[in-house]
């Protein structure tokens, strides 16, 4: 639990996890048709979520490499 508390720490992770989670939102309101949501195009949630998941991705990638380099600085 305390790795997943350090994890949420570093603000890309966090900004990854808030683009991905707004155009999960999005998304939902788009195809449920939901008033307020239902006019936002389609194209824009689609790379929002598309850019969540790349920001989400080399957030975690930068994470492991820091965990892997302090590993190393210990030896």
């Amino acid at each position: 639990m305390t790795m997943l508390k350090k994890i949420w720490r570093h603000p890309v992770i966090l900004t990854g996890s808030i683009m991905f989670l707004s155009a999960l939102v999005f998304l939902v309101g788009y195809f449920l048709r939901i008033p307020y949501l239902k006019e936002t195009e389609l194209g824009w949630i689609l790379t929002t979520l598309i850019g969540g998941v790349l920001v989400l991705g080399f957030g975690f990638m930068w994470y492991w490499k820091d965990q892997v380099n302090a590993k190393k600085r210990l030896r």
